[in-house]
């Protein structure tokens, strides 16, 4: 008898469904050199061996849920204007059945695939999981499922922050040698 795959347990939730204030515009539909979206080239860069995954949109996002549904099981932020948190809380609420879950931002189009798969398999054996480049964090971080009912009490627009704060004991730091982990897209000029 083989061992499951712990693997297929472990998801990906992207964050979209922040207003852009920043960017001026809907960044999410922003066009990068390549002609994609800002959001098609993030998504892009995640790993078949994701087979859960949830993108988080807010509740108006018709035209967006219906370019995505056929990949992503789609989670509807009630009030992501309140911050950040309520994202997260959504789609930790949608992944309450996975042994861990690897938090993504929707405007991070740099990061390298193997990046995702290397904290993926890390969160098999590991509760948090950060990752560094050049000893710097970056995103996206993961957590097992022990901490996903304190993640559905967070609040404001610091996301996670406190709860490494709180556990970083457990945190589990890798070294990606990615620079794609530091590079968000806030402002236009970042598309390029």
């Amino acid at each position: 008898m083989t061992a499951p795959n712990k693997v297929a347990d472990i998801g990906i939730i992207v964050l979209a469904a922040g207003s852009g204030n920043r960017f001026g515009s809907d960044k999410r539909q922003a066009t990068l050199p390549d002609n994609r979206t800002l959001l098609s080239a993030s998504l892009d860069r995640i790993p078949g061996s994701f087979t859960r995954k949830i993108l988080v949109l807010r509740q108006d996002d018709v035209e967006l849920a219906k370019q995505f549904q056929d990949h992503w099981q789609i989670c509807r932020a009630p009030h992501p204007e309140t911050g950040m948190a309520n994202s997260l809380v959504s789609g930790i609420k949608m992944a309450e059945n996975w042994e861990a879950a690897l938090i993504a931002l929707g405007d991070m189009p740099f990061i390298a695939p193997t990046t995702f798969s290397t904290l993926q398999q890390a969160l098999q054996t590991k509760p948090i999981v950060v990752p560094t480049c050049r000893g710097q964090r970056g995103n996206p971080v993961g957590f097992s499922k022990q901490f996903f009912t304190e993640m559905t009490a967070l609040e404001g627009d610091r996301g996670a922050r406190a709860l490494l704060k709180k556990y970083a004991a457990q945190c589990c730091e890798i070294e990606t040698g990615d620079e794609g982990i530091l590079r968000d897209v806030d402002y236009p000029d970042a598309l390029e």
